[in-house]
């Protein structure tokens, strides 16, 4: 990048993403290729230093991205609302995000930014006003999301957004193709995040399914996994319907660098 004394509004975010519903209530919408979420915003500023030590910037403790789900709509500021968003409720890393982000609000300040220090509150700015509440309420849904990328963004104003710098993480799930059948990669740190990761993959196709995960449970094998996401199909099946009919006893856990990887086959 060439050095410039321009000033940009500049910011540290999550890149997030979701099975994005294709209609939406009235409001000024954020395309859905520039949502995510706020870990540090520095103002306007000259984007030349903060370039110069991009690649002493603090790495997060985790490979793969966080992953979650929408909890409930916020309308921000809380007295005059200009911003309709979604709160997230983290399945995995929600104590190492909140670690990350302190780590960076320390190492922007070490660098002399001034920062505004505000309680930590995870969330996705979908669209500015004018929007009616009540019609956001109604049509909110528990949508899975993920975050497969740290960026350094520019706020461009007009809600256009632009790119300056990422982070590339693991993506918890990613699905490819199969032969008549629904795949996904599904990456974790052990069982209990290949359950979450692989509910996920099957919430960004059937959003319901979703809140019949079980975060508590604990595993130790495939099977386990394997079994408990068949439970959720069976349960959610009798009771709303299921486009699945079940997970694929198919394939084995591959280990790589302390990472546990698996193709997980669903029957439709």
């Amino acid at each position: 990048m060439q050095e410039t004394s321009e000033k940009q509004r500049l910011f540290l975010a999550l890149e997030v993403e979701a099975p994005w519903p294709p209609t939406y209530p009235s409001g000024r919408l954020i395309d859905e290729t520039m949502r995510h979420i706020t870990l540090a915003f520095l103002g306007n500023v000259s984007p030349d230093p903060l370039m110069e030590h991009l690649n002493e910037l603090p790495h997060p403790s985790f490979q793969i991205g966080p992953a979650g789900r929408f909890e409930k709509m916020l309308f921000l500021p809380e007295k005059t609302p200009r911003v309709a968003a979604a709160k997230i409720h983290w399945l995995t890393l929600e104590d190492e995000l909140e670690a990350y982000h302190s780590q960076l609000i320390a190492w922007l300040e070490s660098l002399g930014y001034r920062l505004q220090h505000q309680p930590y509150l995870p969330h996705v700015s979908i669209a500015r006003a004018p929007f009616n509440p009540e019609e956001w309420e109604e049509a909110f849904e528990a949508l899975p999301v993920i975050v497969p990328t740290i960026r350094l963004y520019e706020s461009r104003g007009n809600l256009q957004y632009k790119s300056l710098w990422k982070l590339p993480l693991i993506a918890p799930f990613r699905e490819f193709e199969h032969t008549a059948d629904i795949a996904f990669h599904i990456a974790g740190c052990n069982y209990r995040d290949l359950l979450i990761h692989a509910a996920m993959a099957l919430g960004s196709r059937f959003p319901p399914i979703l809140p019949l995960l079980r975060e508590a449970q604990v595993f130790s094998t495939l099977e386990q996994v394997i079994y408990a996401l068949n439970e959720m199909i069976t349960t959610s099946d009798t009771t709303i319907g299921c486009p699945f009919k079940a997970v694929s006893h198919h394939g084995k856990v591959r280990e790589e660098k302390g990472l546990l990887f698996w193709e997980m086959v669903v029957d439709v």
